[in-house]
Order: structure tokens, then sequence, then C-alpha cells
């Protein structure tokens, strides 16, 4: 069973899990970055370079007249303020969007030559007149636009269409999180494909494209696996828990009940239909596994000792084999 709800960032401590609901994402202000996890995850690389080429931003590029058929009657700089949202009835953002200024027009070698580049929230700008190329990231989600710089000052708000998508897992029984031994994979779903993007920590706070991504959690790392497709929406965050059932086993050998593990021991640890998931050489093992019923191999000396042990979730236990021909 999943379950998925949204609160907004600036009061993600104390804000009650509500089902399925979504509320916007208020103005960040980086002083109250403490207050909520580190939002500056996988997800917060930059897209594109420092130059784009003219192919890059001609789907931009509205159609209209040249910088040169303009010919404004202005000296010296005109101002630019520049200002990212969201979505459309969402209020500035406050802080991580990278904005990069390109003069239109590009050079020998195709490229835009970038004149101003920038990290925040709102930015103003001085500029010598004519038209540029502005692009605004955050995260994963990016818009351009052509502006022309013909007046003393100009305005421009750039919609972003992201939102915010945090993860967590916790035990099927207990409810308890899980932060520790556990990952997950993002994938963006692409009409019937699903498209590998990446990793994304427990907690973090991934700054996503609005629309349908599919998430894989694993806890530790052997088979205890859960999944499901979620809605990122522009303009608000949505925090999802996968729930799993699963155990931690420590497994070891001894030669009598309450002896010492016996060390160069080879463990494989089979699956109820008989696949092996798990294998390593030391004293002690310890094996995070989804809740069912195993076997474990514990070879020593090219003896073979076997067990069967049960995992129940969220318990912890040592499942201890016995050396009865050592």
């Amino acid at each position: 069973m999943i379950r998925w709800t949204a609160i907004a960032i600036i009061a993600l401590a104390a804000a009650p899990s509500v089902a399925a609901a979504k509320v916007p994402i208020p103005k960040m202000n980086p002083g109250r970055a403490a207050a909520s996890p580190d939002p500056q995850s996988a997800f917060n690389r930059l897209m594109g370079g420092e130059a784009y080429t003219s192919s890059s931003v001609s789907a931009y590029a509205p159609s209209g007249p040249s910088a040169g058929e303009l010919r404004p009657d202005l000296g010296g700089e005109v101002a630019l303020y520049l200002v990212g949202k969201l979505s459309e009835n969402s209020g500035p953002v406050g802080s991580g969007i990278t904005w990069r200024v390109y003069r239109d027009g590009p050079t020998v070698s195709g490229q835009l030559p970038l004149v101003e580049k920038a990290q925040g929230g709102d930015l103003e700008l001085r500029l010598e007149p004519g038209r540029y190329v502005v692009h605004a990231t955050y995260g994963r989600a990016a818009v351009s636009r052509t502006i022309d710089l013909f007046k003393p000052v100009t305005s421009e708000t750039m919609v972003l269409n992201a939102g915010g998508l945090q993860l967590a897992a916790v035990l099927d029984e207990s409810e308890q999180p899980v932060s520790q031994n556990v990952d997950f994979q993002l994938y963006m779903v692409e009409e019937d494909e699903r498209v590998l993007i990446g990793d994304i920590r427990a907690g973090a706070i991934a700054r996503l494209p609005a629309g349908v991504y599919h998430v894989v959690s694993r806890y530790g790392g052997i088979n205890a696996v859960r999944s499901a497709d979620v809605t990122v929406d522009a303009g608000k965050l949505t925090r999802v828990s996968l729930r799993h059932a699963a155990g931690t086993v420590r497994l070891k050998l001894v030669r009598d009940n309450g002896g010492e593990a016996l060390a160069n021991t080879a463990w494989t640890v089979y699956s109820g239909d008989g696949e092996a998931i798990y294998e390593r050489v030391g004293a002690h093992a310890n094996v995070t596994l989804a809740a069912g019923t195993y076997e474990v191999v514990a070879q020593h000396r090219d003896i073979e000792f076997r067990r069967s042990f049960t995992v129940k979730s969220g318990e912890e236990a040592d499942v201890v084999v016995r050396a009865t021909r050592l």
C-alpha cells in the first residue's frame, strides 16, 4: 500500500499528513533552509552548458523584427527584472533558480554568447539595448524566452511549470521511517516508456517538471522492493511514502550455542523458490530481506551447514547455524 500526501515546503516538519492533498509551495526563504531537508539533491543539476547553439533556442524565439530593425532611441543601459514562478497561480520563487542570459545572434561557431549568469530568486540586470535569450532552470525544469530590451525598464515573469517530489520509506507494520540502507530511483513516464532520470535521497526534494513519474524504492539492496506511479503538479510539493514489508537478520555459524562466530564462512541465502539472492564471506552477515521464508547455507572448511528461517516485517533477529560436524 502506498500513501502520498502534500504539504508546504516552508512547514515541512509541522504539517500533518493529509491523504492525497496538495498545497502550493510558498516563496522559499533562504534564511529558513534549515527547517526542511536540503533541497540540493541529485536532481539539482543544471540543464545545458554555458552557451547555446542557435538551433537549441530556435523553438523559443518568436517571429518578429530583428534587433537592427527596431532602432530604439535609447542611450546607455536598460533595466531587466526577472521573476520565476512554478505555476501561473503561484508566488515568485525565492531561491534555487539558475538564470542565464544570452545575447541574440549566434557567433561564427553557432553559439549564443553568454552575457550574464546568476543564481537565486528574482534577478535585476543592467544590459545594453538589444535582443536577448533568457534561460531559467529549477532543478530539472527549464524555460527559455527571447526578450527585446528597448525600453528603460522591462519586467518578465518566467513560469517554470515545476513542482517538488519528496520520497520516504516506512516499515509496513510500525510505519517507522527508514532512512538508512534505502535507495530510490526515479523514472519519467513518457507514453508507454519509462526513462531513468537518476537516484534521489530519502527526504531530499527533487525539483521536477510537472508530469507523471515512476518511483522504485529498494530497502537493503536485495529483494525488498516497492514501486509506484506518482504525479508532480506545478507549484506543489508531493510527498510519497512507500511501505516495505521487510526485516533484518544477523547470520552466524557456531560450534556450540553461545559460541563465537566462525571466521571465513561462505554464506549463501536462497529465496523460497530456490534462487540464490545473497552471497558473502565472513564471520557475520547482516541481511535485510523482504518478509518471507528463506534457506541459508553456511560453508566452512568445505563442509555445508543449512538452516531455514523466516523474516518478519519490522523485526531484527539472529539466525544461528550450528556447525555440528566440526
